[in-house]
């Protein structure tokens, strides 16, 4: 039986790698289990914390919109107060380094898919300053949990080396040119920012003379903000980089734009953490139950099949955790052969004649 609440806020904790994590979560009054609600992912900066970054504005939007909206808390680092591991440091010393915040984020969105109606197609995160460089990362090792990104003051760390996600995906991020903190360029932290924008260009194939647009300037604020959008690509990459502006949020009516409402902007245009891929363009897949729980049925159709293809199950690491032969247009894997355990996988299907990939939820 279905049914709606009423808006409200909670303090939760859960344990991960033996440590006691705590985060709140906003269940909208829209909220109803038959129809299910997106979520988002909210990262506060350095020495934030949850109560004081849960007020920037996503829940009146989650009341109309229909998303459930959750704050993680990172901890405290002994020299730099909370802290999240994204890879962001100077002079040899990156914050929380030994922390798994990467799975614990990732087993937050698995606990908050277990318990509530949550499309699993619309899972998006985000993150301001040291939040926005965990963000980063996330894009960069754990991407297939989610179908859009948003980073505000903050790039990609520099201890992160290399980042290879090997799909693309839809990024946007925010920076005002006067960051005296992260600097757009100059930034001791990690990347400055036209190279992350370039990256995601490359990584996704977009076009790269982007659309322009110079946005009205109607608060007096001191700032004006450029608007740049590449398409036509695999997934697009938004900037707004805000002339004049400091490592600041910006909201209305003192500023011309709402960080905020601009991320679910961004967030409520994408779907779906991995695209199919199809090189014959005219297969299809039909996989279920989706999620499953002791079978995966695997069903591709319009395409006569004439050679054996690899089938590979990728956790969302990106560390394979199965791979078997298929033959024939419709194939079963049992779960319960297999080590698999709950959480949300990439499906990988392909020969030289076809190529397609798709997420599964196996509880």
């Amino acid at each position: 039986m279905s049914h709606q609440t009423e808006a409200q806020w909670s303090d939760e904790t859960m344990t991960h790698d033996d440590v006691e994590r705590t985060y709140k979560i906003y269940i909208p009054s829209t909220y109803d289990e038959s129809e299910p609600a997106a979520l988002v992912l909210t990262l506060h900066g350095l020495g934030d914390n949850i109560n004081n970054f849960s007020q920037i504005g996503f829940a009146p939007i989650a009341d109309t919109a229909n998303f459930i909206l959750v704050v993680p808390q990172a901890l405290a680092d002994p020299m730099m107060g909370t802290a999240w591991n994204s890879g962001a440091g100077m002079m040899g010393f990156f914050p929380n380094s030994t922390v798994d915040d990467i799975g614990f984020l990732n087993a937050l969105v698995d606990h908050t898919l277990a318990n509530y109606s949550v499309d699993a197609d619309k899972v998006y995160i985000c993150g301001y300053s040291m939040g926005a460089f965990m963000t980063q990362r996330m894009a960069c090792e754990s991407h297939g949990r989610f179908a859009a990104f948003g980073s505000v003051a903050g790039t990609r760390g520099s201890a992160l080396t290399s980042c290879n996600p090997n799909v693309a995906m839809p990024v946007v991020h925010f920076h005002g040119t006067s960051d005296g903190t992260v600097g757009y360029t100059g930034n001791t932290f990690g990347m400055d920012v036209d190279p992350l924008i370039s990256f995601w260009i490359n990584n996704n194939q977009t076009d790269e003379t982007p659309i322009h647009t110079a946005l009205p300037d109607v608060a007096t604020d001191g700032y004006t903000i450029d608007h740049y959008l590449y398409t036509n690509g695999n997934a697009d990459v938004e900037l707004f980089k805000v002339n004049n502006a400091d490592h600041v949020w910006l909201r209305k009516p003192a500023n011309d734009i709402s960080y905020t409402e601009e991320l679910w902007k961004f967030f409520r245009k994408h779907e779906g953490a991995v695209n199919i891929n199809e090189v014959n363009s005219n297969a299809s897949l039909k996989v279920y139950p989706n999620p499953a729980t002791d079978v995966l049925n695997i069903d591709i159709s319009n395409i006569e099949i004439s050679k054996t293809y690899t089938i590979s199950l990728f956790d969302i690491k990106g560390s394979l955790v199965y791979q078997g032969k298929g033959q024939g247009n419709q194939v079963q894997i049992n779960l319960g052969q297999t080590s698999i355990h709950h959480g949300m996988y990439l499906l990988k299907i392909n020969n030289e004649e076809f190529h397609i990939t798709q997420k599964v939820v196996i509880n």
